[in-house]
């Protein structure tokens, strides 16, 4: 069987979001907040992480982080699993304390990392609890800490206010905090729509860098079978190199797949060849290799 595979590489940088498992507000009792602050900075400062912005919620939580060395999975686990024995240790509780694996979507460019990191910070006011003008009294954040003189080991506030055309001092703070002001991240209405551009999908990025690395990575990773829906596309990439590279053994193009029979020799075997060492479905290999109905592929691959 494929390996199942997180996107791990050196300087790759993540929106990382994980919720609590069946608690109305994990992070709002007694404290957990502030001891799972703490310990983000732990895990920071053992895996060398770069953490560009952070938030916690009642019951879930955002990091923007980036990873110099490609330990982001030994380091989520590290984090998860330290709170969670913290967590039940205090409470006199067992079992799980996060709901299922945590969600890692990469950011592509410095173009997107700076809209990212206001999404991060403008949670508490989309969510009604804080406004704008007292964002800094809510605590468990990483703006209250960009206004401090010294930050935390491992929060990089320079490298956000640079993006921004800002200095890295007390005067570009109050441009970050009119920027804010003026961010469609703070508008309530524009809620879904940020959702889906920041919480959704593998990528966050261009169109054609997605697609670009997206080839790279199935080059990289040939073993590997991607987790989940959001990751479809970079199997669809990998089934795509392994077409790409079989129509050229055959002697064949393309424009071959166009002009010859559905279920010619070749055909076939190239589609016994993708059912047995990917999972690419019936529907996908019958419309790349041209073959016609998705039913037609089963049997001719059987019938071989």
């Amino acid at each position: 069987m494929p390996r199942k595979q997180r996107i791990e590489f050196p300087g790759a940088i993540y929106h990382v979001i994980s919720r609590g498992n069946y608690r109305k507000e994990l992070f709002l009792s007694e404290g957990s907040g502030e001891r799972f602050e703490s310990t983000i900075f732990e895990a920071v400062e053992r895996c060398g992480w770069r953490l560009h912005a952070y938030v916690i919620m009642k019951n879930h939580y955002h990091l923007a982080l980036e990873t110099p060395q490609p330990n982001l999975v030994f380091g989520m686990k590290w984090l998860q699993s330290t709170f969670a024995t913290r967590f039940n240790r205090f409470h006199h509780e067992q079992g799980h304390v996060f709901q299922g694996r945590y969600k890692s979507i990469l950011i592509g460019d410095d173009r997107s990392l700076p809209g990212l990191v206001d999404y991060i910070h403008l949670n508490p006011v989309r969510a009604g609890i804080s406004d704008i003008d007292h964002l800094k009294n809510y605590t468990l954040s990483s703006y209250p800490k960009f206004w401090n003189r010294k930050s935390p080991v491992g929060l990089c506030r320079a490298v956000y206010l640079s993006l921004l055309g800002f200095p890295d001092n007390q005067a570009g703070m109050r441009r970050y905090r009119h920027h804010l002001e003026t961010s469609e991240s703070a508008v309530p209405d524009q809620r879904n729509v940020l959702a889906k551009r920041f919480c959704r999908g593998w990528f966050i990025g261009p169109a054609e860098q997605r697609k670009a690395l997206a080839v790279e990575l199935a080059a990289e990773y040939s073993e590997n079978e991607w987790i989940g829906t959001d990751l479809a596309e970079l199997n669809e990439a990998k089934w795509e190199a392994l077409v790409v590279e079989q129509i050229q053994r055959a002697g064949k193009s393309d424009e071959d797949l166009q002009c010859e029979k559905k279920g010619v020799d070749w055909k076939v075997a190239i589609a016994r060849v993708l059912r047995r060492e990917t999972t690419a479905p019936n529907p996908w290999i019958a419309e790349r290799l041209c073959m016609g109905h998705p039913s037609r592929v089963c049997n001719m691959i059987r019938g071989g």
